[in-house]
């Protein structure tokens, strides 16, 4: 039997991340292989504001949460770097294309590992999978691609960002929750 005077509690969960986003040459130049790529192996590109690397993903989180990651995240330091893009590869098990690096610098494993440390401690739950910097710039690609660039996209970093994914009646947008600078080297 259901009492009609009990209230109904809805939980609002929000779905966040740890990322770095493209400075705006960076980003044209990563939006333009995206185009390139979608005529090669189909799906849907990423669009141009949206193109970033993950850091770490946090996912569905209660809002009196994202007080806690701000603390975290101020006591979290770390050194600019750059990366240097230029290998288009396919996951044919999520059908992505994406660009990475050869060879990515240690500092952004520096920085991935003390998020990843400190939010732990925390008690957030964190992927254990191995971190794959990767970024994605195609989705559900119906053929694969594997392309080396002639000439690498150099991506110099000085800041990364907590994010928050929201889902619309338009589409997925990225809200910046707050940005952290990188020491410079």
């Amino acid at each position: 039997m259901t009492n009609s005077n009990s209230a109904v509690v809805s939980v609002k969960f929000i779905r966040v991340f740890f990322a770095i986003f493209p400075n705006k040459t960076t980003q044209s130049l990563l939006a333009d292989q995206a185009i390139n790529l979608q005529s090669l192996c189909a799906g849907r590109k990423i669009t141009k504001r949206h193109i970033h690397l993950t850091l770490l993903f946090l996912g569905n989180l209660l809002p009196n949460r994202i007080a806690e990651l701000h603390r975290i995240a101020n006591h979290i330091s770390a050194r600019s770097f750059e990366l240097n893009l230029e290998e288009i590869r396919y996951w044919k098990h999520n059908r992505i294309v994406y660009i990475q690096a050869r060879q990515f610098p240690s500092e952004l494993f520096t920085l991935v590992d003390s998020l990843t440390d400190h939010v732990s401690a925390a008690g957030f739950i964190v992927d254990k999978r191995i971190y794959r910097p990767h970024v994605t710039l195609i989705r559900d690609a119906i053929r694969p691609v594997i392309v080396h660039l002639d000439n690498s996209i150099r991506w110099p970093v000085d800041e990364w960002s907590l994010v928050q994914s929201l889902q619309t009646d338009k589409g997925v947008r990225y809200d910046t929750l707050d940005q952290w600078a990188l020491r410079k080297l």
